[in-house]
């Protein structure tokens, strides 16, 4: 999907009461299963308006938020300046194309943004260089779904419709990462198109560098 829809969608993308609480929800599961330290680094990447980022941050030392769209940064650093926030910055990143930033992190969290993303494999190998060793990557997304989680038209540009748990933690397996997990960390219950609604299980796959 182009940043522009993004773009777009960023003023008002927390006006939507579903996904504050899908983010909230991942937010906990993130914080039950990994324990962070509270002086731990972390890097949010895809952090749209920094819903998750900001639920995270007062269990932990410094959050930069990273994500492609120019609009959803913007709203994270109104978020940021209001707060008076120290501890984050919001960084414009965007790891399908550009080079692999020098700062290494103790934490990684991705949450509903990989997909969206077509160069899966160039994000997950700059994923595990920007890891301390030890540091643990957090990813949260969609189980296998139909096309269905996005409306037709969203849908088609979609590169992704979910993942398998067992097929992605191979892959992370094989790009160098160890001590991989998974549980569910959320479902969500949506309209689609042609009527009625259906429910969506959201993963939380965790996996050390």
């Amino acid at each position: 999907m182009s940043t522009s829809h993004f773009d777009e969608a960023a003023a008002n993308w927390d006006a939507e009461p579903r996904r504050i609480a899908v983010m909230k929800a991942i937010g906990e599961k993130i914080l039950a299963v990994t324990s962070p330290a509270p002086d731990v680094t972390v890097l949010d990447y895809g952090c749209g308006t920094g819903l998750v980022s900001l639920y995270l941050l007062p269990h932990v030392g410094h959050i930069t938020g990273a994500d492609s769209s120019t609009g959803m940064l913007d709203v994270l650093r109104g978020k940021i300046a209001e707060g008076g926030i120290r501890n984050m910055e919001a960084l414009p990143l965007n790891l399908e194309c550009d080079a692999v930033p020098t700062s290494r992190f103790g934490m990684i969290v991705v949450t509903m943004a990989l997909h969206h993303i077509a160069s899966l494999e160039r994000v997950l190998l700059a994923f595990h260089e920007m890891l301390d060793p030890g540091g643990v990557l957090c990813v949260a997304d969609l189980d296998t779904e139909p096309g269905t989680f996005h409306p037709a038209d969203v849908s088609r540009s979609v590169p992704h419709h979910g993942f398998d748990r067992e097929q992605f933690k191979g892959r992370l397996a094989e790009i160098g990462f160890s001590d991989l997990k998974d549980t569910t960390a959320t479902t969500i219950r949506k309209p689609v198109e042609g009527g009625g609604e259906e429910d969506f299980s959201v993963f939380l796959i965790t996996a050390r560098r």
